[in-house]
């Protein structure tokens, strides 16, 4: 089930991003399983753009997210951020340019650059069709998927959000 929910942070002040996390979670009335050992979470690193740019995930919004399912899951399940190579950006040095790297070794995550990751072909079946995709094993075995978009306006479909950042697991 996809569940959407906005809280706005104007400034770091009182109003946190990771009480604005749970703010989000809570307008859906979103609990986690407690049975969570895997976690992918998936953030638009679509470039080298900063995110001040608007078009990447911040990472201090990552790691209030990492620190959200600790909390609300379990200390020591295990928190991998995954990206993919594209034809111009390359995860060994996204991750090191826009801060994910340091982020990563703060928080006790793992960086995974999926174009290196073992996949499989698998099989799903929607609405009566099959379709066969290739699926990397890191996404495969994760028990929750996690995908952190940039909302951006783009002329010909005049909004981006999930379902593009999601192009980026294969």
């Amino acid at each position: 089930m996809s569940l959407v929910g906005f809280a706005k942070v104007q400034s770091a002040g009182d109003y946190t991003i990771k009480q604005a996390i749970l703010d989000s979670l809570d307008l859906v009335q979103y609990q986690f399983a407690k049975d969570i050992q895997n976690v992918v979470i998936k953030p638009n690193m679509c470039y080298y753009w900063d995110y001040t740019t608007g078009q990447t995930t911040d990472p201090k919004f990552v790691a209030a997210l990492i620190d959200v399912i600790r909390a609300r899951v379990s200390s020591d399940v295990n928190i991998s951020i995954v990206e993919s190579d594209a034809s111009a950006m390359k995860c060994k040095y996204a991750f090191k340019m826009l801060g994910y790297e340091k982020m990563a070794r703060r928080c006790g995550v793992a960086l995974i650059n999926l174009s290196e990751d073992k996949s499989e072909v698998i099989e799903s079946v929607i609405g009566g069709q099959s379709f066969r995709f290739t699926l990397p094993r890191t996404i495969q075995n994760a028990d929750l998927r996690v995908n952190v978009p940039k909302i951006k306006y783009m002329g010909g479909t005049k909004i981006t959000c999930a379902l593009k950042n999601i192009y980026g697991c294969n």
